[in-house]
């Protein structure tokens, strides 16, 4: 009997395994494509509160592969109530950027419950999915301050100490992406002037981001994303080479040396490559051009990354066409984006 009932066991055990589809120890679905999946808790037979908030399926972005930047595609998800429509005129001045103390999940929730009295027009999640809850043309009650609503976007970050203790990279990630959209579209300047804390909106008693965010890494991802506009794009003259004196048919190198004073980096091969270009576009020196970019683009920046602060080295080479004296204007440019700063620069070249 004991051994009939041991052989019983290990059947029912088995028929288990199989329905189930365990691997390796962990219970999974059955992989057949018939099965159905019956669900644990049934949201008919739960009080609304208690229902949670189903999370978008995205593709993670913790993996190696993680890029950055990237293009932000918030998840709309609107709120019936909790914002004021339109902005009564206001422009957009500021990004404030929150954090919401509790999870993602009743994050959501509490903006959608007009007992709250609070929203924001954006809320990333831990895994740096982005939910967008109010329009941007709307004003979202966020900063405890009436004024600052009408003239800012609010982006609550989830903090919470069971779903999300600390703030992740994706999270910088997509945050610093997200900024820079609204920047591009709402020409809100990327500096700590603009872009700024809960706790630095005037008479709030609120601490948030808090101690733990980082500020300096967050606005130098935001470079890194930062449309290249006459506002982001600027540079100060640093060095060049001495004016080349050459013979008909003889080469010389020319190297300037420019910083970027802007708030946005010059990133080469993308739409922020800083170039050294002829004012105008003018293509008419090229005849001086020893495998230039272009007639007009004597040089590209040779460093992958310039931040802000840092220099970008443009070297390129002229030839001796035909004798003369050539003054070349120079200036730096980030094409598709804006010139920087008319310093009066120039090469001259002299050919013997």
């Amino acid at each position: 009997m004991q051994r009939l009932l041991r052989r019983s066991v290990v059947a029912v055990a088995i028929l288990l395994t199989s329905a189930v589809g365990i691997t390796d120890g962990i219970p999974r679905p059955s992989e057949h494509p018939d099965a159905a999946v019956v669900p644990l808790l049934d949201p008919a037979a739960m009080p609304e509160s208690a229902i949670p908030v189903a999370r978008a399926a995205m593709t993670s972005r913790s993996a190696p592969s993680l890029r950055f930047p990237y293009v932000p595609e918030p998840e709309y998800i609107t709120s019936p109530t909790n914002y004021w429509a339109g902005r009564d005129g206001a422009s957009i001045d500021y990004i404030v950027i929150h954090y919401t103390d509790i999870s993602y999940a009743r994050t959501l929730r509490a903006f959608s419950n007009l007992a709250s009295d609070v929203s924001a027009h954006y809320v990333i999640r831990g895994d740096g999915h982005i939910a967008q809850i109010v329009a941007e043309g709307d004003t979202a009650w966020h900063s405890g301050n009436a004024w600052y609503n009408r003239h800012s976007i609010g982006i609550e970050l989830e903090l919470d100490r069971v779903t999300n203790p600390v703030f992740t990279t994706e999270q910088y990630y997509a945050g610093a992406s997200l900024v820079c959209a609204i920047s591009a579209r709402q020409d809100v300047p990327l500096d700590r002037d603009h872009v700024i804390g809960h706790n630095e909106v005037p008479g709030t008693t609120h601490t948030d981001p808090g101690p733990t965010w980082d500020w300096p890494h967050f606005m130098w991802l935001t470079s890194l994303c930062a449309p290249p506009t006459s506002a982001t794009v600027h540079a100060s003259f640093v060095s060049e080479t001495p004016y080349p004196e050459i013979t008909a048919d003889d080469k010389a190198l020319v190297s300037v040396v420019l910083r970027n004073t802007g708030s946005t980096a010059w990133r080469k091969g993308t739409d922020q490559e800083a170039r050294l270009g002829i004012p105008g576009t003018s293509p008419d020196l090229a005849f001086l051009a020893d495998n230039w970019p272009a007639p007009e683009r004597p040089a590209i920046q040779q460093e992958d990354i310039v931040p802000p602060g840092g220099t970008a080295t443009f070297s390129f080479r002229v030839k001796g066409a035909v004798p003369g004296v050539f003054v070349v204007p120079l200036r730096g440019v980030v094409d598709g984006g804006a010139w920087m700063d008319d310093m009066g620069m120039f090469t001259v070249v002299t050919v013997r």
